[in-house]
């Protein structure tokens, strides 16, 4: 358990690197030596920061955000734990976004007061069907609701309740707020309550979500 906030943190600083598209800000994520790296979509078996860099040089070229589905953490002692469960990777362009689920595991280890990748395996999962459509679309959505989630409780942080009714229609509104009765359909309404809401000095988590596109 208390493995667990690291291992997203690492995995999380190991998605951004990616999309940086820096290969070697990617790599420098790895161990130099002691490596075991089977990747995705490599047939190769990556043992040093070289090869690394090479895979990367290509894989951050299909534009890759990962978002864990299912986890596990194993810890092995303070300096080590192994990462284990399903992804689904959104690749290509912004204008065709195909998801590709996969199996992961990686052993983190510190190394000279840093995480290091040791072991990093990820395959596609096999014989799966394909995904529905209103799935894929779904699927493509999520890091847009994620990243919107975000700018909504990234403008709480700033106690400007005009920040944040922007970011509600003006028109057509369903409003229905945590601590009000109201049943909120105008900007001024949304402003009004924003204006006491931020005062309690709002932060949220979302610790359970699902996106439907329509």
């Amino acid at each position: 358990e208390a493995m667990y906030p690291i291992a997203q943190e690492n995995f999380k600083k190991w998605n951004d690197a990616l999309q940086t598209k820096d290969n070697k800000k990617v790599a420098a994520l790895y161990s130099g030596k002691d490596l075991s790296f089977l990747p995705t979509v490599s047939p190769e078996f990556v043992q040093s920061s070289a090869d690394t860099e090479k895979y990367f040089a290509e894989f951050v070229k299909k534009l890759p955000f990962g978002t864990i589905t299912a986890d596990n953490v194993q810890p092995y002692g303070e300096d080590a734990y192994l990462h284990s469960g399903m992804y689904t990777f959104l690749t290509g362009p912004e204008s065709d976004r195909v998801p590709v689920e996969a199996r992961f595991s990686y052993m983190w280890r510190k190394i000279d007061g840093a995480w290091k990748i040791v072991h990093h395996h990820s395959s596609a999962v096999p014989g799966g069907a394909p995904a529905p459509a209103k799935e894929i679309e779904a699927e493509k959505m999520y890091p847009t609701a994620q990243q919107n989630f975000k700018t909504w409780n990234d403008a709480l942080q700033t106690k400007d309740e005009a920040k944040v009714a922007a970011l509600y229609s003006s028109k057509e509104l369903s409003f229905l707020p945590t601590v009000s009765p109201k049943f909120i359909k105008g900007s001024a309404d949304t402003e009004a309550y924003f204006t006491e809401f931020v005062k309690k000095l709002p932060f949220g988590t979302i610790t359970d979500d699902n996106v439907q596109s329509y």
